[in-house]
């Protein structure tokens, strides 16, 4: 596979002993083309790394201070040769056919950025639960749908003008997604390639000891403040109303789930999702003959559909039960 593309892994280390777990997952890679390329963001007092690790070329990233997070993501994607690039934090893992399987999947189409499911870890190495989901570029609003980890993107995207922003002392990741979204569509892989050891660390972003709500919450309220006008944007496709409203739905606001998919619904009056979600936001706004309706035109559209058959009674019988109460 002498043609096939570089990929970089790139590693922001801060010399920490699970280093080795983590040149050793990228050295395993099945895939044959790869660099391994080690920032050394703790600075001058990290140990110097063979030219080789089990047979993958290593280069460093050196600096004479300690490097933030995005100043050494910055770093490396200024170093990378790649043509696609994947960061590995040094506490984090990949399965070995991680770079395989994402690269695979990114050649069997047009977005510029993919990404696999990550499962996280807590402090004590056990189970924590999934990162990772499909959505719309809305969905960004609320959080970074993937992990870095667990993330490869295109170097055009560097090129194009994305860059890790230094005011962001946690969540650039998110920040970096972002711009990386006005930019290309991202597509997911359902699969788990990666751990992400949300325990460890001192970030504040991860689980247990390694969580701090108020500066996530601090610098979460940043990201929107930053990109509110890319979110109101965004909010002009309908597509994008239609994952806004369903969010709604499910956090109990009715009103505004409705007067959004109703929107969207105006916009896309085939669309089975739009017709099932705005059936349920009719239903839980009492409005149930407009949510038999508009689930008897998806039954006519898909017949038989078990979700939407499932409503469809449900909605019945509370028109049936609400009728009782009347007499």
């Amino acid at each position: 596979m002498a043609d096939s593309p570089l990929v970089t892994a790139l590693i922001r280390s801060m010399d920490r002993p699970v280093l080795r777990r983590a040149l050793d997952c990228a050295a395993a890679q099945t895939y044959p083309n790869l660099e391994i390329l080690v920032v050394a963001a703790c600075g001058a007092r990290h140990q110097e790394l063979p030219a080789t690790w089990n047979g993958r070329p290593v280069r460093m990233v050196r600096s004479d201070s300690r490097l933030p997070r995005a100043e050494a993501a910055n770093a490396g994607l200024d170093t990378a040769r790649g043509e696609w690039i994947n960061l590995l934090d040094d506490d984090d893992e990949w399965t070995a056919d991680h770079v395989e399987h994402l690269l695979t999947f990114a050649t069997q189409g047009s977005a510029r950025l993919v990404y696999a499911t990550a499962e996280i870890r807590n402090e004590h190495n056990e189970h924590a639960g999934f990162v990772g989901r499909h959505g719309t570029h809305m969905q960004l609003y609320y959080q970074n749908r993937s992990q870095p980890t667990a993330t490869m993107f295109h170097r055009s995207l560097i090129e194009d003008g994305a860059r890790f922003d230094p005011a962001f002392e946690i969540l650039e990741d998110w920040d970096f997604a972002i711009q990386c979204a006005r930019l290309t569509e991202f597509r997911w892989l359902p699969e788990v390639t990666c751990i992400w050891h949300a325990g460890a660390g001192e970030s504040g972003c991860g689980v247990g000891a390694n969580e701090d709500r108020e500066k996530h919450q601090r610098f979460a309220d940043r990201v929107r403040a930053k990109w509110r006008h890319q979110f109101e944007s965004w909010m002009q496709d309908p597509k994008e109303m239609l994952f806004l409203g369903q969010r709604h739905l499910k956090e109990g606001n009715v009103d505004t789930a409705l007067d959004l998919l109703e929107t969207v619904l105006a916009a896309l009056p085939n669309d089975l999702n739009a017709l099932n979600l705005c059936a349920m936001a009719n239903m839980h706004a009492n409005r149930l003959g407009r949510a038999e309706e508009l689930l008897n035109q998806a039954n006519r559209l898909r017949p038989g559909l078990a979700p939407i058959t499932a409503n469809l009674e449900l909605v019945r019988a509370r028109r049936l039960a609400a009728s009782g109460s009347d007499q």
